[in-house]
């Protein structure tokens, strides 16, 4: 009897918010989980799109959800060393649009941009995320009952990262040249072998040629 009476309280704090269908309909329980990869789990980066706990237990990391209770579209994840972004395109819990959330986390530091606003009712309370630190959460949705028990959490576009640690690049010599290979004969600069050349060989002058006496009879040739 007293079960029963705590499962009838509960249904019509949901019927308040709007979710008075999940029960009807026996969703409980119901998980779509994507395992965070060997690679984001070593470099300190984490990303989640959406995750709803409580009466109803979903999840999502890619693509979209489509449930009574939580709906959502273009859902994305991505993390790398120093790095993560998590995104959700549109929101919508217990029938109440949310809107669209991003969140990026950069070298240790958030930023988070969404279209709506915070808001709070008596069994509805929506919380957008605060950029800065080195995690955070795009949007808290929190559904609660008349004594102000909380039924339902949905969360989206969370990110964490830290501070990545990079490798120097590799230097190259200080005169810019490539390092010769071992054995490689080494030129000092300047110098540069010469082509052989001949000689050049210099034309003797002709000499005069010795005088001949004239012979009787024969004219001396002058000039």
């Amino acid at each position: 009897m007293v079960r029963t009476i705590e499962r009838r309280a509960t249904q019509r704090a949901l019927t308040a918010a709007g979710l008075g269908g999940i029960l009807a309909a026996g969703i409980v329980g119901f998980t779509l989980s994507t395992p965070v990869s060997p690679a984001a789990a070593a470099s300190g980066s984490t990303a989640f799109g959406v995750r709803a706990t409580n009466t109803v237990n979903l999840s999502a990391d890619s693509g979209s959800l489509s449930n009574p209770t939580v709906s959502a579209t273009g859902i994305s994840t991505e993390t790398s060393a120093g790095y993560a972004k998590a995104s959700v395109a549109s929101l919508t819990v217990g029938g109440v649009s949310i809107g669209s959330v991003s969140a990026t986390c950069k070298q240790g530091v958030t930023t988070v941009t969404h279209s709506g606003s915070d808001q709070d009712t008596k069994f509805f309370h929506v919380h957008f995320g605060k950029s800065g630190g080195p995690s955070a959460t795009g949007v808290t949705v929190t559904i609660t009952d008349k004594n102000g028990k909380v039924s339902e959490t949905v969360r989206a576009a969370g990110v964490s990262c830290s501070k990545a640690d990079t490798e120097p690049p590799t230097s190259e010599p200080p005169t810019g040249q490539p390092t010769p290979p071992t054995g490689a004969p080494i030129s000092k600069p300047g110098t540069h072998p010469t082509a052989t050349t001949k000689p050049k060989t210099t034309k003797t002058p002709d000499k005069d040629a010795t005088p001949v006496a004239p012979k009787p009879g024969h004219l001396a040739v002058t000039g």
